[in-house]
């Protein structure tokens, strides 16, 4: 008791070097405490998967194209990848983005996930009311039933889906206890409807028996083989836990709205801005606390001469650390707790708060004292009493320390401000760069509710689906808000799809594998693509739809070894299109060379980084569907909306539809890029003021150090400047030096970060002088309030004091 009331007396004896620490830990640990959260949260996703270690999901892999599939016999693959006893339990499901439902009489966009019983044997929510056991009952989550039904307590409500079915709430899913990479809003009964009715491939997850070897799985799957359709493939069984990360799927950002994918990379660089800030924060404490221990040194010898013991001495020092990391560590949370909303809209991210919040206290509590109280204590303990009480203030070795501590500060905060530095210019780089085609304006929007179940309509159904469909293109034809207009999914024929890999062969027998597109002709016109050789095709009049145009960018002209459009043919591999003709034949077309019509100029597929892909368009004469692809008129587009919902509203009695902007998903594509660029900015410029705060408690106890020395040099002569010139220089060499450390530090960590990238913003010598300047200019500025105070002391009063 007597050793936390001497610490708490000696922490308000010495307020004003208390106040500095306590600030600058609570800070670091602030920032520490958010970016470790956010990281424990992403390195948890789909941990609510029961047997983890053991559940798999197959992605599929045909010409390049990678997407989550099954292996059963109905997708039209072989089950000599494993044998049935090495299965312990299986699932399917389909999800079906952007679906529709209708609740008393009021259409809502959901994102539906059908599923067998099982599912929910293999993922833990937490569940209100009962499961699923009748095909017309239905789970919805909580965020849904909130949305939807507020405070009333939905189960046993219905609603209308698909078909004329009529399904029951029969119990809320609360959100699991981790982040998963796959969301949704109702859970459908895969037996509602039998198999063959559902119009996507089915996804399946996999729980093998303990013991089997899935490495040896993946070495047979691994080998392409031909389905019974013609086509080959091959399966990659990854596990659960893995699936969040893997690049291939975020790559084809296939249903954003359900699938979440993220970069190992940007864990990495996050990993790294937490571990620099509380180093920073720990170097700065233990700085300012050795300037405790030199106004004491005297205490402790006299001390150590009476008998202390190590124990003692080191319960002490332990003891005033701990009290000052619990204010700090307190602080820290309320610093958190105000700006959380902030946390969450810069990470992307909410984190909520867990059991590992108080783990995470608890080991900063453990953990943090010990560690900054071993130096010290070292120091101190074994230190002969002599050299105590003559004072060690002003000993060499002393201040060396205190300045190897601060020039790994001022390395870490340089380091900090060129990284951010970099990636903000990188960021401007990405986004100032023209993509190569039209953004603004250019509107995405589903408009017509599809049936999922086409052979269960009647023919008054089905008349009155196309007679809707029908008034929904004359609507958009007589718009005037609309430049034009053709309809197409976004993420099978929008700019930024990645469309599908397929191989294709030219004339002289080259074989590539090449990103395909099947778009109409009105997309070149929509998107204001270039031609560069030849004219751009106008509609495709094909009676049989049995005749396509061939199309081809720069980059894939130029893969195939071509010049001029003139000479370029190419063909499939494999049939490129499948489709009937007017006498009801079946049509493979794509197998004969066709030759290339036009040549457009390249343009980026997706972010910047990737650079410009070769890319080769099938032109169509049109599709059929519910989502559209809009040019909208410069500055009409609230217009654009009112008139797409009064239209809603006269055909399908509601307003509501999903839609979003293309220059919305443009700035998507570097939301990790702009998270990044604001970590750094954010938390390098908090690494700057806990600096500043450090060296400001460091130069306030060194210069008062000197006050006899700067008192003596006055009387012997020295001028305003000399002063400034000795009392300047030990921190501008520390400075210095730190520089000299960062420079190449920081350029070879960026061009770790981007030795991947095709397209980059170049490194400019602007930012190391920018960085160093911003540093100087803060330390000198600190430092020069008392220096030019400690020059102006009359040497009399000082020798008197002395």
């Amino acid at each position: 008791m007597k050793t936390l009331k001497y610490a708490w007396r000696f922490l308000i004896r010495s307020k004003s070097y208390t106040i500095i620490n306590v600030i600058g830990l609570a800070l670091s640990l602030a920032c520490t405490i958010i970016l470790v959260r956010y990281i424990h949260r992403e390195l948890q996703v789909n941990t609510h998967c029961t047997h983890a270690e053991r559940t798999f999901i197959p992605l599929r892999e045909i010409d390049g194209n990678v997407f989550p599939g099954s292996v059963n016999k109905d997708s039209g693959a072989d089950t000599v990848y494993y044998a049935p006893e090495a299965i312990e339990k299986r699932s399917y499901f389909i999800t079906l983005d952007n679906d529709n439902v209708t609740i008393d009489e009021k259409p809502y966009t959901v994102q539906a996930l059908v599923a067998d019983t099982a599912f929910l044997h293999f993922f833990h929510y937490p569940l209100k009311g009962k499961h699923i056991e009748a095909p017309e009952e239905v789970l919805i989550t909580r965020q849904f039933a909130k949305r939807v039904f507020g405070d009333k307590n939905p189960i046993g409500q219905t609603m209308g889906y698909s078909g004329g079915k009529l399904l029951t709430i029969c119990g809320i899913l609360e959100e699991p206890a981790c982040k998963s990479s796959l969301t949704f809003d109702i859970l459908i009964n895969l037996d509602l409807k039998t198999r063959r009715e559902w119009s996507k491939m089915y996804i399946e997850i996999l729980r093998f028996m303990p013991g089997v070897d899935v490495d040896a799985i993946n070495a047979i799957s691994h080998v392409k083989r031909q389905t019974e359709w013609g086509y080959m493939v091959s399966y990659d069984f990854i596990p659960v836990s893995q699936l969040y990360w893997n690049k291939g799927l975020a790559a084809m950002a296939d249903q954003p709205n359900m699938w979440h994918y993220s970069s190992r990379s940007h864990i990495l660089v996050l990993m790294g801005v937490c571990l620099l800030l509380l180093l920073a924060g720990i170097l700065n404490f233990v700085n300012i606390y050795l300037v405790f221990m030199l106004k004491r040194s005297k205490e402790y010898g006299i001390k150590k001469v009476f008998g202390i013991r190590g124990h003692a001495l080191f319960l002490q020092l332990w003891t005033e650390n701990m009290l000052m990391i619990v204010i700090s560590l307190l602080l820290a949370w309320f610093f958190i707790e105000i700006f959380s909303g902030y946390a969450s809209r810069l990470l992307g991210s909410d984190v909520p708060y867990t059991a590992f919040d108080w783990q995470l206290s608890l080991g900063v509590l453990v953990l943090l004292p010990l560690l900054t109280t071993v130096y010290p204590f070292i120091k101190y303990n074994y230190l002969p009493p002599i050299v105590s009480i003559r004072s060690i203030g002003s000993s060499r070795h002393s201040v060396a320390t205190r300045t190897v501590f601060l020039f790994i500060q001022y390395s870490i905060t340089l380091l900090l401000i060129v990284l951010s530095l970099y990636f903000s210019s990188h960021l401007r780089f990405l986004q100032n760069t023209p993509p190569g085609f039209k953004t603004e304006g250019i509107l995405y929007a589903n408009l017509i509710p599809t049936p999922k179940s086409w052979g269960g309509e009647s023919e008054a159904e089905r008349k009155q689906r196309w007679q809707n469909t029908t008034t929904i293109r004359q609507k958009l034809d007589e718009c005037p808000f609309i430049e034009r207009w053709f309809c197409g999914d976004p993420s099978q024929s929008g700019i930024l799809s990645s469309g599908g890999s397929t191989t294709l062969i030219n004339d002289k027998d080259v074989k590539l594998n090449m990103m395909v597109m099947y778009i109409p002709a009105d997309f070149f016109k929509l998107y204001e693509l270039q031609a560069v050789q030849g004219t751009l095709p106008g509609k495709v009049e094909a009676k049989d739809y049995s005749e396509n145009v061939v199309v081809m960018n720069e980059a894939a002209l130029k893969a195939f070894g071509y010049t001029k459009q003139e000479e370029a043919f190419v063909r499939g591999e494999q049939a490129l299109w499948i489709t009937s003709s007017m006498d009801g034949k079946i049509v493979e077309g794509g197998l004969s060379l066709m030759p290339v019509g036009t040549v457009i100029k390249d343009y980026y597929t997706g972010h910047l980084t990737a650079g410009k892909k070769p890319v080769v368009y099938i032109v169509t004469p049109g599709y059929g569907g519910a989502q559209f692809q809009i040019a909208c008129k410069v500055g009409k587009e609230k217009e654009l909306i009112k008139y797409l919902q009064d239209t809603r509203k006269e055909i399908f009695h509601a307003e509501e539809f999903d839609y979003h902007w293309l220059k919305e998903d443009v700035q998507a594509l570097y939301d990790d890029d702009r998270r990044v660029a604001t970590v750094f900015t954010l938390f390098a410029t908090i690494s700057i003021f806990v600096s500043a705060l450090g060296l400001f408690g460091l130069s306030l106890f060194d210069i008062r150090q000197r006050y006899r020395e700067i008192a003596i040099r006055k009387v012997n002569g020295a001028q305003l400047k000399n002063l400034y010139s000795v009392l300047f220089r030990k921190y501008i060499w520390v400075i210095a030096g730190a520089a000299l450390l960062t420079i190449p530090l920081s350029y070879y960590l960026i061009y770790i970060y981007t030795r991947d990238f095709i397209v980059k913003a170049p490194v400019s010598i602007f930012i190391y002088l920018i960085a160093i300047l911003v540093v100087a200019g803060i330390s000198l500025g600190t430092l020069f309030w008392q220096v030019n105070k400690a020059t102006r002391i009359n040497p009399a009063t000082i020798m008197k004091a002395e």
